[in-house]
């Protein structure tokens, strides 16, 4: 009961802290929205600017999902249905979709942070969960939770898959993967997750030998794992009835002109791409945005590599590491490393890595912090004032 409270308090603080720095922006940086429909949809729902610019960017297209469905309008096909249809359920009881969408990001964001503490907590200690906590709370990018963004639901429905796991409770480990799978396209990273993490429980010794074992006796509940596509595959048909694409979620993305391409672009020359644009673009508030993009990509990518390579000192479970790692590795794919320092948000391991590298290291530990914090309230300013971020 003490460790709830003390989170409720840390995610109100966080909140009103954030509120609070965004109502502030016009101070120091001009409101110049760099995305579509800034003024005709956001303005019309009568709030004050401070507040319905946490729906900025994506938010729009959640919007419209919510209030107008799928159809006659271009791009939107790009983003899964689960946030946007919570969002158009509890539509009535609000009266504006952007008050609603903006309710279930941040009850989602409670839910989340309390399964986190839990998850962690069971496989390590308060302490770590609890500096496990700070790291993501202050992570730059961490504003996306609380935004009218699936991020913070995203989390939920992991976390709750993990806790489930841990629990060997597989039929609701998959129920939650699978509405992971339906909120975003990384959420089907959790089966290959689900699969590791039953041959952990196993305690298999990871040869070929055993792991066909426990396959040949598990394999009712393995194929109880492809249940998770359920949602996706729904969606999946829904696109191939009225786009005549099944993948149409995928092949919308190029024209979103964030430098996404539909073929493979492997990881090394995207990474020689993001260094090009680094290296040429005049400093300014873009070159601070392509740097971030670089910085976060590579660094959670190193991070989750060390890692792995560390796992059995570090005792992180195998499978949080793979749907991290995979979930990471696939943005960047599209040739673009263009929104990764939010979509590394849900590579939770990383909070409880750093809290564990730096467990003995406190001046390391409060400097990491300090930066995360003040790269916080920077990014968080400048999404608020419309400038892009991720």
């Amino acid at each position: 009961m003490k460790s709830l409270k003390w989170i409720l308090v840390l995610v109100l603080v966080w909140r009103l802290a954030l509120l609070l720095i965004g109502s502030l922006g016009d101070n120091f940086v001009v409101y110049d929205p760099s995305f579509p429909y800034s003024v005709d949809r956001l303005a019309q729902y009568d709030l004050p600017r401070w507040l319905y610019s946490w729906a900025n960017f994506d938010g729009v297209h959640y919007l419209t999902i919510a209030e107008k469905g799928y159809i006659g309008t271009g791009l939107i096909q790009a983003f899964f249905p689960v946030y946007p249809f919570v969002t158009d359920a509890f539509t009535p009881i609000f009266g504006s979709s952007l008050i609603v969408g903006l309710v279930v990001s941040n009850l989602s964001l409670i839910v989340a942070v309390i399964l986190f503490f839990i998850l962690v907590w069971q496989r390590f200690d308060s302490a770590i969960a609890k500096y496990s906590l700070f790291f993501l709370l202050l992570f730059p990018t961490s504003f996306f939770l609380g935004a009218m963004y699936s991020e913070s639901l995203f989390l939920v429905w992991i976390l709750a898959s993990f806790i489930f796991m841990d629990k060997k409770q597989w039929l609701w480990a998959t129920v939650f993967a699978g509405l992971a799978a339906a909120t975003r396209l990384v959420g089907v990273f959790m089966i290959p997750a689900l699969l590791i993490a039953l041959l952990e429980s196993e305690k298999t010794n990871w040869t070929p030998k055993s792991i066909l074992k426990i396959i040949k006796e598990k394999w009712l509940t393995i194929l109880g794992f492809s249940l998770a596509l359920v949602g996706l595959g729904a969606y999946m048909l829904f696109l191939n009835s009225e786009f005549h694409d099944p993948l149409y979620f995928f092949h919308v993305q190029s024209e979103f002109g964030s430098g996404r391409q539909e073929n493979l672009i492997l990881l090394p020359q995207v990474i020689w791409r993001a260094l090009k644009i680094v290296a040429t673009v005049p400093f300014g508030l873009p070159w601070i945005t392509y740097t971030q993009e670089l910085a976060f990509s590579v660094g959670t990518l190193a991070v989750l590599i060390i890692a792995w390579l560390q796992r059995k000192t570090l005792k992180i479970p195998s499978s949080w590491l793979a749907f991290s790692l995979l979930s990471t590795l696939l943005p960047p794919l599209t040739g673009s490393f263009s929104s990764m320092p939010r979509y590394v948000l849900v590579a939770f391991p990383i909070y409880v890595i750093l809290a564990s590298w730096t467990r003995q290291r406190l001046v390391i530990r409060v400097i990491l912090l300090v930066g995360f914090g003040l790269l916080l309230v920077f990014n968080t300013i400048l999404f608020i004032q419309g400038h892009w971020i991720a």
